[in-house]
């Protein structure tokens, strides 16, 4: 079984990542709004948006606790992604507005597993 973590300030993108998820593929969903919530739990993927709005952070603040993971840059301010994967050799999504459906994430997905 594979943990695959999103963290985001904001809930309504779990569909968006939920529907990127290979059909089939046997796996424990995790969402945090707050990084205090984070559970230590080794994750298998972890998609990270960059602001972090409810800590008053960023990702880089807290890239680190990830560094065994799989990463997905999960903004929706795409230059952020970029900053963040040419530091990081990474995947990147941009944040589809409303759409539950992104092919970028998917694509990411599948590549993967």
């Amino acid at each position: 079984m594979y943990n695959i973590c999103l963290i985001d300030d904001k809930s309504y993108w779990i569909p968006q990542v939920i529907n990127s998820i290979p059909k089939g593929l046997y796996y424990q969903f995790y969402y945090y709004d707050k990084i205090d919530n984070i559970e230590d739990i080794k994750f298998d993927i972890v998609i990270l948006d960059f602001y972090l709005d409810k800590d008053n952070k960023t990702a880089l603040d807290i890239i680190d606790r990830f560094k065994w993971s799989i990463i997905i840059w999960f903004s929706s301010v795409d230059n952020k992604n970029d900053l963040i994967l040419s530091n990081w050799w990474l995947y990147k999504a941009q944040k589809l507005r409303n759409s539950n459906i992104n092919s970028v994430l998917w694509k990411i997905m599948k590549t993967i597993f």
